[in-house]
């Protein structure tokens, strides 16, 4: 634009240089002055005119190599945005779905099928109680910029299901790999925060290290979930999916920048939703307006920030599921899913709190969902550092932080299969059949520093939870329960600085958006339609009145 206007200058002054000329010219003809002084005025405005028409040329010049820069550069910075446009364009054209185009069916590994028998006599033979299982394989493919935020709307982020009814028998595991050459990811290169694929519950960064000795579920025989196919034609995802790809140090140390990173801590860049009051909680890790339909780019900082192409240009990923499924759906019992999750939100329908305030980095903050979609709990709480000298009255160094949460059953069932789910910092967590421990299960965590080669093995990450295989819940059967029971899950968090488990400096102490959650495999009593149709196995959390049949 400044070329320009010079361009149009130049152009203008040439003009009234020729105004002058002409008015010279016609003041030397009436003035009859003699020829030796006209001739070199007239030589002087020659002489000028020839040096803006050489200036004019050079400006002319200048524009068009400049445009052929511009032209360039837009180019290569058009080159370089290309995984960047493709988010934005899949946004603008899917609203919500991220991936969609790029998905494809479950993989049934037909030739790995086998037979087991369901009945109690144990008869190969006894076709009426002989089932095939069949493994199968879901993948859901991904892309992730450096320091990306992803999180992914589950009623809108779908993958085609195969297209005939079946029930689930069991999952060995979970993989997160490099798309291209099919090696595991790290926790350093990706946090994986949370994965749902419904009909399923919650799955965490702790399911990547279960494999077939150690399945991440399996039910006592004669049990699964069902799955409808003209209920479920697409499987649900909901990927919470953090890229730690190149983060930069924070205070100098990367592994702070991890910890601030996974566990959703303010930073500029997270999307405009994300402010200091709200630090910890999903809006500053993706989950926000801004970040999922607002068209913001939300990531954590990276070291590239500076480098167009190494702050747009995306890795490839694939997360794979592998399943045991069955056709013979009607010769299993149905399981549905009830999922407790820790602390209780005492707030109304219209979010207010009712028996304590609640800050804005709280879940339980204005929230009118918590009732309803929740069943009274939290997905998320803070731990607060902890002072390990003077913690209690017997001034022991006591840095552990206990969460839990009750409920009562509303009606009578079976307990077949348990899980916990908890995040960096989890200690234990427990389930309690009116006060009687039923399952308890540890944490384990990683030691190999060494991002190139420590998938699975992550230092500073919650790496492996404790099953519940070896209680009466898979040994006897399952655990029965009645109605007015109370059921209780608790958990214990680790908030002090010096906990021995992490490495580097700020790894340990307080911990932000943590998980205290205890999943269950039910069969419920009654003989509601709800609870005798045929359909799909559901998840519901905390109070079923208000919850079952709502995902």
């Amino acid at each position: 634009m400044i070329v320009k206007e010079k361009k149009n200058e130049m152009s203008r002054l040439i003009r009234i240089l020729d105004d002058k000329k002409q008015v010279q010219e016609d003041d030397y003809d009436y003035n009859n002055e003699n020829d030796d002084k006209n001739q070199q005025k007239q030589q002087q405005l020659i002489n000028l005119k020839v040096a803006l028409a050489l200036l004019l040329i050079i400006v002319i010049f200048l524009i068009s190599l400049i445009g052929h820069r511009e032209e360039g550069s837009k180019s290569k910075m058009n080159d370089e945005n290309e995984g960047l446009l493709r988010f934005i364009k899949r946004k603008e054209e899917g609203k919500k779905c991220m991936f969609c185009d790029i998905q494809t069916p479950p993989i049934l590994h037909e030739e790995e099928s086998y037979k087991i028998n369901v009945g109690s006599n144990n008869d190969m033979d006894d076709d009426a109680n002989t089932v095939t299982v069949t493994p199968m394989t879901i993948t859901y493919n991904y892309e992730l910029y450096n320091g990306q935020l992803l999180y992914t709307d589950a009623n809108s982020e779908l993958i085609p299901n195969v297209d005939f009814d079946y029930a689930l028998l069991g999952m060995s595991g979970l993989r997160n790999v490099n798309r291209e050459t099919n090696e595991p990811v790290s926790l350093d290169e990706v946090y994986l925060h949370h994965f749902t694929l419904l009909p399923l519950t919650m799955l965490g960064a702790e399911v990547l290290t279960r494999d077939e000795s150690n399945p991440y579920m399996k039910f006592p025989d004669g049990y699964g979930l069902h799955v409808i196919s003209d209920e479920t034609p697409e499987l649900k995802i909901g990927a919470h999916l953090l890229s730690n790809k190149n983060l930069a140090p924070i205070d100098g140390s990367i592994h702070l920048a991890h910890k601030h990173c996974n566990e959703c801590y303010y930073a500029q860049g997270k999307g405009s939703d994300c402010t200091p009051e709200v630090t910890g909680t999903l809006k500053c890790c993706g989950d926000s307006q801004s970040c999922t339909t607002g068209g913001e780019s939300c990531a954590c900082a990276t070291t590239s920030n500076n480098n167009v192409a190494a702050t747009t240009t995306v890795t490839k990923y694939q997360i794979q599921v592998d399943w045991l499924i069955s056709r013979d759906i009607d010769k299993f019992e149905r399981i549905d899913q009830w999922a407790f999750a820790a602390p209780a939100c005492h707030v109304n329908l219209h979010g207010d709190s009712i028996f304590k305030e609640y800050s804005p980095d709280n879940y339980c903050y204005n929230n009118t969902i918590a009732n309803v979609y929740m069943g009274g709990g939290s997905i998320f709480h803070q731990i607060e550092l902890q002072d390990e000298d003077d913690n209690n009255d017997d001034n022991h160094n006591n840095p552990y932080v206990e969460t839990k949460i009750s409920y009562i059953a509303p009606t009578s069932g079976t307990i077949v299969w348990a899980q916990s789910h908890l995040h960096t910092g989890g200690v234990n967590a427990t389930l309690r059949l009116n006060g009687d421990i039923i399952c308890s299960t540890e944490a384990t965590y990683g030691t190999n520093m060494d991002e190139d080669t420590n998938a699975r093995n992550e230092q500073n990450h919650l790496i492996q939870i404790e099953s519940c295989y070896e209680t009466d819940i898979f040994q006897n059967g399952g655990i029965r329960f009645n109605e007015g029971d109370v059921i209780t899950t608790e958990s214990i968090y680790n908030g002090g600085i010096n906990d021995n488990r992490f490495v580097g400096y700020g790894a340990g102490g307080e911990h932000k958006n943590v998980m205290s959650m205890f999943f269950t495999g039910v069969v419920l009593e009654g003989d509601a339609t709800y609870l005798t149709e045929k359909r799909t196995s559901i998840n519901g959390f905390g109070d079923l009145d208000n919850t079952f049949g709502l995902y």
